[in-house]
């Protein structure tokens, strides 16, 4: 971290992997939680897209597993042709989950005594409850710049059209109340976007 804010002009698989291991640092709240923050280290960085990284996004979110998967996608476009694709996956994947090892492996020994301790528990129990406001937090940032059209392609908010509203509201309702599988729930979101694709394109 302290060659990351020294280093002038960094090779880009250094950078890349700084700005991942950063964003593994700092996150707490769980995987929704650090999609703005990677946002903010690769694109910003103008190492991938505005579009390349929501449509990657929607690609991940319809497949199983934790979002931080999202960095090795985002690793394969960031190196551009400066280094093999393979290399940046592998960045990537190292860089976003070793805070995380680091951390368990380092406080589990400390955590199993304080536990014991009702003042610790109850202050976890607090910084749990942060964790569901930064996932709000997340979700909403994620609203703002979720839709990618021709006359946007950073993103703009999905509010901008009422059919988006239609889907967020027909999946929330469908998982939340009557069990929808998020499988499921993911193949409807993409048949209604293909309804508006047809309806709108003709």
């Amino acid at each position: 971290m302290t060659l990351r804010g020294t280093l002038r002009l960094p090779p880009r698989g250094f950078s890349l992997f700084a700005n991942l291991y950063l964003a593994g640092t700092i996150i707490f709240g769980g995987g929704p939680v650090v999609i703005p923050l990677l946002r903010e280290y690769v694109v910003a960085e103008n190492w991938v897209s505005a579009r390349d990284f929501l449509l990657g996004l929607a690609i991940i979110q319809a497949f199983p597993g934790p979002n931080f998967n999202f960095a090795v996608y985002l690793g394969t476009l960031a190196v551009g042709n400066t280094a093999n694709p393979a290399v940046g996956a592998v960045i990537g994947f190292l860089a976003i989950f070793a805070p995380g090892l680091v951390l368990h492996t380092g406080t589990m020994g400390v955590w199993s005594v304080l536990r014991r301790y009702r003042w610790a528990t109850s202050a976890i129990r607090g910084v749990n409850a942060a964790a569901v406001g930064l996932v709000y937090t997340a979700v909403y940032r994620l609203w703002e710049i979720g839709y990618v059209g021709a006359d946007f392609k950073s993103g703009s908010s999905l509010g901008d059209d009422a059919w988006w509203v239609v889907v967020t509201a027909t999946s929330f309702v469908g998982g939340r109340w009557f069990g929808v599988q998020a499988p499921v729930a993911i193949l409807l979101g993409g048949a209604m976007g293909m309804i508006w694709y047809g309806v709108v394109s003709d």
